[in-house]
């Protein structure tokens, strides 16, 4: 015996059991669709961390390694470096949007708010005592946020009696009013716990510790007292 009109159509049973499966594809569909949106966030978040710690390292390697070797205003015969482990001063050619200006002075330091910070300012500004840690009158320009640590080691010859004429270079955690600039500059960040991001560790070159390492007088351009 054959069913009155099931030619002409569905039944009300094989309709709701066609609408439970279109309810349970769109769900499926929904919930792949909200996780490709997440993941392509997190994608793109990931992204944009990579890219602003590319753009922090590119921004030092390229200060340290263009580091001009200025003599000391309060010691003709050193460099005018300053480094600890945990920042570094120097003098440096101007950032290209300010050029052509007169060199200028750089400082790189963790603050404690967790930005890494660089500063600078001209170095023929008389109206700022460049040798106190207030920034006051500076450029700033934060290079990154949330860094737990910020640690900075410098390649050279030790220093103090038992370090002897010729010795083999060494890493150290200070360096300041010394006749050279070290060779190689070390940076190390490190981010709290949970925080995925990851900085390659940064090693760079000196030019001008391995080349013309004459400290050169601001104003005239001429050698100090190292040659």
């Amino acid at each position: 015996m054959t069913r009155p009109h099931a030619a002409a159509g569905f039944t009300l049973v094989e309709m709701l059991v066609c609408l439970a499966i279109l309810a349970s594809v769109s769900v499926v569909l929904v919930t792949g669709i909200g996780r490709m949106d997440l993941r392509q966030r997190f994608i793109g978040q990931k992204d944009a961390q990579i890219d602003e710690i590319a753009q922090a390292q590119f921004t030092l390697r390229h200060l340290l390694g263009d580091i001009h070797p200025s003599v000391n205003p309060q010691n003709n015969s050193a460099v005018d470096f300053f480094g600890n482990q945990f920042g570094l001063e120097f003098d440096g050619q101007p950032p290209d949007n300010a050029a052509p200006d007169a060199f200028q002075r750089y400082r790189v330091r963790l603050e404690r708010n967790g930005d890494l910070m660089l500063y600078r300012i001209s170095t023929l500004d008389e109206t700022v005592d460049r040798r106190q840690r207030e920034v006051t009158g500076w450029t700033a320009q934060r290079l990154l946020t949330g860094v737990s640590s910020m640690s900075v080691r410098y390649l050279g010859p030790g220093t103090g009696p038992l370090a002897g004429t010729g010795t083999l270079p060494a890493w150290q955690l200070q360096w300041s009013n010394r006749a050279t600039l070290p060779s190689l500059v070390g940076v190390r960040i490190e981010f709290p716990a949970g925080d995925r991001r990851s900085w390659p560790d940064l090693v760079v070159r000196l030019r001008a510790a391995n080349g013309d390492t004459c400290a050169r007088d601001l104003r005239t351009g001429t050698c100090g007292g190292t040659e």
